[in-house]
């Protein structure tokens, strides 16, 4: 596994690569000395992401009675850490579009997967203490990514999981990856956050959110957040979503996290509303 790993990030330059502009964004918010115009200066520098993410602060998700009309007034509004998020979350589209597609699999298709779980991600994460729900949308809008990777650099192998996933009664996702790529999408995923020096808990949530359990218990709030939305978003059916297969582990992920049945009937009755604004909001 650990070689198909090395020998996939070898070859995946040209997706394993953040947009210049968010990778400055993601320093700054790591370093203690950084200040809040080093972040304005690296906004202003890229103006289409700016204004994509002042539409994310001015959207109905933050219900703000007055408008954030620039980079400055946001971050002074929402501090470095969420527009940190708030930008990678407008960058991460790129990751996506103009990839390739197979029979069966097409990478805009798992674009909307995954913003159908960023939102109910970020939806659930407003109900749990201590978890930031911009984060939490990153986290799912980033979970599906290692599909891109095994897409990009095991072409013929990840042609045929997807064929065979489609068969009845056939093996899971995961089993179907390992034997024909060597690796799952979770663990390629994890290791291409954790190469982008990402915070722990996104590279948790890639590679752990079809089995938190796998993560010491204080280590496993994010992951079990993905875990929940992700299933919520194939039951919308938004999306790819033949790698939420299995029975799941909804109520050990409420378990982890203090949340209810109601909490999830409740966001899953509010995501087809959503979405389409999320959607709009992240769209290039």
């Amino acid at each position: 596994m650990e070689r198909v790993i090395r020998i996939t990030l070898e070859r995946v330059a040209s997706v394993a690569t953040l947009p210049d502009v968010a990778m400055r964004v993601m320093r700054i918010a790591d370093d203690p000395s950084a200040t809040e115009d080093d972040l304005q200066e690296v906004l202003e520098s890229d103006p289409a992401l700016a204004a994509r993410v002042l539409r994310v602060v001015n959207s109905a998700f933050y219900r703000r009675q007055r408008e954030v009309s620039s980079p400055r007034g946001a971050i002074k509004l929402l501090g470095v850490s969420a527009i940190r998020n708030i930008a990678l979350a407008a960058s991460l589209h790129r990751l996506y579009r103009g990839r390739r597609a197979i029979t069966g699999f097409d990478p805009a298709e798992l674009w909307a997967h995954c913003v159908a779980v960023g939102t109910a991600a970020r939806e659930l994460g407003r109900r749990v203490p201590n978890v930031v729900p911009e984060e939490a949308m990153v986290a799912g809008l980033l979970h599906d990514i290692g599909l891109i990777l095994a897409l990009q650099a095991w072409t013929p192998e990840f042609t045929q999981v997807v064929a065979q996933a489609t068969l009845v009664n056939s093996a899971s996702f995961a089993q179907l990856e390992r034997t024909h790529v060597g690796a799952t999408h979770e663990e390629l995923g994890g290791a291409l956050c954790d190469q982008w020096h990402f915070p722990l808990a996104l590279v948790h949530a890639c590679q752990f959110h079809h089995d938190f359990r796998a993560l010491p218990a204080d280590a496993q709030a994010m992951p079990a957040l993905v875990h929940l939305a992700d299933r919520m978003a194939a039951r919308l059916g938004a999306g790819f979503c033949r790698s939420v297969d299995g029975e799941g582990l909804e109520a050990e992920a409420c378990q982890v996290l203090g949340l209810s049945r109601e909490d999830l009937q409740a966001v899953e009755a509010e995501l087809p509303v959503l979405l389409p604004e999320t959607e709009s909001l992240l769209a290039a």
